[in-house]
Parts: C-alpha cells; sequence; structure tokens
C-alpha cells in the first residue's frame, strides 16, 4: 500500500502540469511582430494565464514566471510568451531563444517545433524557424509554416506564434492542428542555439482548438415581415377571385351548351 501510495504521488507530481486544458479564445487577427499593441487591444481577447519554466519539471524551483496568453480565428492559432528578465541587457543573452514544441500525444512525443531564435538581441535580430523532431533530432523541414516574432523592451521581452489550423502537411512534417482536438504544447527557453542541448527550462501545457461561432443570422426588419404578410393576402384574394371567375365562366359555357 506505501509503495502504491507513494507511485501514485509522483505521477501527480510529473502530471500536475497538464491537469488543466487551455481553451483558445475567438479574437481578431494579432500581427505577428513581438508588439503587443496595447493601444488597439491587440491581444485582448486572448486567454490569459501564468506558469513557470523548470529546469527539472519533476522537482519545480527557481522557475522563470511566463505570462502565455492563447487565442485563435478560424485559420490560426496565436500564442504569446512574455517575460522579464534584467539580464537581458547582457551579452550572455544575445542568442536567446523560445520555442514551442508540439505534439498529438498528450504524454509528449514532440514532433514539431517552432523557435525564435536571437542572434544578435541588442540589435533585435532574430529568425523564425520550424523544425520536425526525429528520435529528439531537430530536422529544418523543407517548407516553414506558421510565423513568429519577438521584441525587447527594457528588460520585458515578448514572443508571439501564428501557427496555421487544419492545414494538411502530406510530407508529415508538422503537426496538423485539427478542430475539437486537444494536442500536447511544450514551452521551452535557453540561451545558446542548440537544440535540444541548449534548452534550459520547459513546462508544457494543454491546448483544445476550437470552432469559431458560427455569426447570428441578421435580425429579420419587421417592415420585410410586415409587406410579406400584405402581398401574401392580396396573393391569395387574387387567386380567390380568378379562381372564382373561371368556375363562373366554365358554368355559364355549361348552361350555353
Amino acid at each position: 500500500m506505501i509503495i502504491l501510495i507513494s507511485f501514485i504521488s509522483i505521477t501527480l507530481i510529473q502530471n500536475v502540469r497538464c491537469s488543466t486544458t487551455l481553451i483558445p479564445t475567438i479574437g481578431s487577427t494579432p500581427t505577428i511582430d513581438g508588439v503587443i499593441d496595447r493601444q488597439n487591444d491587440e491581444w485582448g481577447s486572448a486567454s490569459k494565464n501564468s506558469l513557470y519554466l523548470y529546469l527539472n519539471s519533476s522537482s519545480p524551483e527557481d522557475g522563470l514566471l511566463i505570462d502565455l496568453w492563447v487565442m485563435q480565428d478560424k485559420t490560426s492559432l496565436f500564442i504569446s510568451i512574455q517575460f522579464d528578465l534584467e539580464e537581458h541587457g547582457s551579452s550572455e543573452y544575445d542568442e536567446e531563444f523560445v520555442g514551442i514544441l508540439i505534439s498529438e500525444d498528450e504524454l509528449g512525443d514532440y514532433s514539431d517545433a517552432r523557435l525564435i531564435q536571437f542572434s544578435n538581441m541588442s540589435a533585435g535580430e532574430f529568425q523564425y524557424l520550424d523544425y520536425y523532431i526525429n528520435n529528439s533530432v531537430f530536422i529544418l523541414d523543407d517548407d516553414s509554416d506558421g510565423e513568429g516574432a519577438a521584441s525587447l523592451d527594457g528588460n520585458k521581452i515578448a514572443y508571439e506564434y501564428g501557427t496555421p489550423i487544419e492545414i494538411l502537411d502530406e510530407s508529415a512534417q508538422d503537426v496538423w492542428l485539427q478542430k475539437k482536438f486537444i494536442y500536447n504544447f511544450s514551452i521551452i527557453y535557453g540561451k545558446t542555439p542548440l537544440y535540444p542541448e541548449g534548452i534550459l527550462i520547459s513546462n508544457h501545457i494543454l491546448i483544445e482548438i476550437q470552432y469559431p461561432p458560427y455569426p447570428p443570422p441578421p435580425p429579420i426588419d419587421p417592415k420585410l415581415i410586415f409587406n410579406i404578410i400584405i402581398f401574401g393576402v392580396i396573393g391569395l384574394v387574387i387567386i380567390y377571385y380568378v379562381n372564382s371567375i373561371r368556375k363562373m365562366r366554365d358554368k355559364v359555357k355549361r348552361l350555353r351548351s
């Protein structure tokens, strides 16, 4: 019994991060440029969450707190990752990267990676990279899907990603996101452009892709209903009198014959 309780406790600790499934809100399409346009409330409708990235998720301590915003429109899933680091001004962080790994398996067999890799953070130079993962080896996709950008403002940095939904990848180099399916996303962070060796801290979440709501039908104009009723009544009256005249004419013909 003691062994069983210990095993269950360890399992709960390891999987507590995925106990909640995030539901993206439906919003307007943001501009993926790394800049959070607060004046126009660009990400205002996003589902806003916070979580920690850890060096060792089995022993979570000294984590990096990030803001995680999730939103989608009819064709894409959008993710924004934001956090503060006082060390962002130093050359040690010039090659920082943040990425999202995607898995169709809720247990985390990641096969798709989207990374924003800085080459010179102080100059704002970065690349958006699309990889597929085969046996933990990161291989650049033949065709890059999605988009990503990042921008540093003081000590605060914002990463933005746009990932297409329901785009069939016949090459099997990307996870095909489908509506009403749940996917495992791992948020990763590192300071050297090596994958996966350069990944320092991470954490994962579940995201369920949503169907955008259908727009409600336009309200019916009361005048239109009134006109339909009036013209319908007039039409019935005309049909009645035409039918009556035809019957009377037939009756007159019979009498004459």
